[in-house]
């Protein structure tokens, strides 16, 4: 199957006569690899002398040294384009050198016949490179980076690409014109919004410089060349490089992120990733809301003086105002990705008022229906919601996913366990239906040493996650108990999901039911009626189950919860 070979040439007029000579140099598809021992342009041309020569006419390539070609009597034009993508995206993010392909490859993810075959093959050359010193990671453990999951390198699919192109000639029109604007991404968990945005920020911030030159045969598909061009042109025109912040309610997953623009670098910097309330302190000309959902109001809110704070500075009263009033009134643009079915604390902000504050701007909605997270697809989170819904006929087998039910919650946590020992994050999570008693104590151990385990389930004891911040990365992570405030906007490849005293089924009325004196999150039960809490509740559900990348587990404390859930889920046999 590995029929590719991988030739080594100096990058000079005498390396390219080398080329020449090779059967496969000028009429058939190849991948190549230009570098010196800090800086690498990854490309596919189908005449690579051809293409070579441009190179070695191009500014930018003159400090480069040498070039590996990639040959493959089976290569062909989509395969080529497939794998110069992924080479990039998996060199962006093994960060051993500085990426000069500024515009990141092809622009959409496209199938083709054998798709699967030449992906496999990324595997093998992979290790190629790696035994040529090229590398830092094994491939197995660079895919479950941060780096590159979140890497501004990641081919988007069609839908998230028109999204993408749509927005981006939004902002040249509106900021061009002076009108204040909104971009909404409306989304399900797992639709790519994240990668959306920071793909967008990546041009928008990188776009000076990028070499976009029509007149050159292009590398990657040139669907969205133009957008780019005109991109560049705007902001000579505009005068200045675009203010731009990239707000993160949640503070775990904005360390995260904010790692992940350090070490890409190509323009993008840790101090863009901020807080909801730094929007305040300078004045932005496009501000991206990951998660606007999660953005506060000053109800139920932990840290109420800087939110008072925030507001005086408006003019208003704090219990007329939230989070996104403040981000609208310093930005001229804002592009918020919003899913309202994941709201899951009390302080979130309501959907009314989120369109409230939207109602004074120029706003353009779009729609992400495509489950990229979840090997199940929109099938699987379909199937989730019609769970909780009630509304679910049995039994579907959701296909490329591992989705069981266990019957002993022990079986389930060790499986996650081994599970993380084979493939890396994987993590167990619960509801909040156990008190927090070891927090504050700072040591795993000491937790077990004076008993103060949270989770008691029969003869089975767990500990909560011992920290907030960027939990699934904590070196003890696999052995503790994710909440859903460690978990959302994370994935993971497989995640152990406990239901909770708090959560049942009753069969008389066919309805999930919520017992409020089993449930000890604070900060969702205060102020909040009934309804409400039980919607956070059964949004966290939902969010947590969709984390896993390959598979789901579950476990149901309550009897009538195991039972109704026995209909959907297929049960683990030992």
């Amino acid at each position: 199957m590995n029929d590719f070979y991988i030739n080594d040439y100096t990058f000079s007029n005498d390396g390219k006569i080398e080329v020449a000579n090779e059967k496969y140099s000028k009429d058939w598809p190849v991948v190549y690899l230009i570098h010196n021992d800090k800086k690498l342009y990854i490309g596919e041309t189908q005449n690579v002398y051809k293409r070579m020569e441009q190179h070695l006419n191009n500014p930018s390539r003159k400090t480069l040294k040498k070039i590996k070609i990639i040959f493959d009597k089976e290569y062909n034009k989509s395969a080529v384009l497939d794998i110069e993508q992924s080479l990039i995206q998996l060199f962006g993010a093994d960060n051993k050198y500085e990426i000069q392909n500024l515009n990141g490859g092809q622009s959409e993810k496209h199938n083709y016949y054998q798709r699967e075959k030449y992906q496999n093959k990324i595997d093998f050359i992979w290790e190629e490179l790696s035994k040529n010193g090229m590398t830092n990671m094994p491939i197995e453990d660079l895919r479950n980076t941060d780096l590159f999951k979140y890497s501004p390198y990641n081919t988007l699919t069609i839908e998230q690409n028109e999204v993408c192109k749509e927005i981006i000639y939004d902002i040249i029109d509106k900021l061009s014109k002076g009108i204040d604007a909104t971009s909404i991404i409306n989304g399900g968990a797992g639709t790519g919004k994240t990668i959306i945005l920071i793909n967008m920020i990546f041009k928008l911030i990188s776009v000076n410089k990028m070499d976009i030159d029509f007149s050159e045969e292009e590398d990657s598909l040139t669907d969205n060349m133009q957008m780019l061009h005109d991109l560049k042109k705007f902001i000579e025109d505009y005068g200045h490089d675009l203010k731009i912040g990239y707000v993160v309610p949640m503070t775990s997953i904005r360390k995260t992120l904010s790692t992940v623009f350090r070490k890409t670098k190509n323009g993008l910097k840790a101090s863009m990733v901020i807080g909801p309330f730094d929007v305040a302190k300078e004045n932005y000309d496009v501000v991206f809301v990951d998660e606007a959902h999660r953005l506060s109001q000053y109800k139920n809110i932990g840290f109420r003086g800087e939110f008072k704070k925030n507001a005086e500075m408006l003019g208003k009263d704090p219990n007329e105002v939230t989070q996104l009033d403040m981000i609208i009134a310093n930005s001229k643009y804002q592009v918020l990705v919003y899913d309202k079915n994941q709201t899951v604390k009390g302080s979130d902000i309501t959907n009314e008022q989120f369109e409230k504050a939207i109602s004074n701007s120029s706003v353009t909605r779009f729609y992400l229906t495509t489950q990229m997270r979840c090997a199940g697809g929109t099938l699987y989170t379909e199937y989730i919601n019609g769970i909780f819904d009630c509304s679910q006929s049995p039994l579907l087998d959701v296909e490329n996913y591992d989705f069981k039910l266990f019957t002993n919650v022990n079986d389930m946590v060790e499986k996650i366990k081994a599970l993380d020992k084979k493939y890396g994050l994987c993590r167990n999570a619960a509801g909040y239906a156990w008190e927090w008693i070891s927090k504050g104590i700072k040591n795993y151990n000491d937790v077990i040493a004076e008993g103060k385990e949270d989770i008691k389930i029969g003869p089975y004891k767990y500990v909560w996650n011992m920290t907030n911040e960027e939990f699934i990365l904590s070196p003890n992570a696999v052995n503790e108990i994710g909440c859903i405030h460690t978990l959302q906007g994370y994935d993971l490849n497989y995640v152990g999901v406990i239901f909770g005293e708090e959560i049942d089924y009753d069969p008389i009325t066919n309805k999930i039911i919520i017992d409020f004196s089993k449930f000890y999150d604070k900060y969702v039960k205060q102020g909040n009626d009934a309804a409400t809490v039980e919607k956070y509740i059964i949004n966290s559900y939902k969010v947590i189950m969709t984390r896993g990348i390959k598979g789901c587990y579950v476990y149901a404390c309550n009897k009538n919860m195991r039972e109704y859930l026995a209909r959907f889920i297929k049960e683990e046999k030992k």
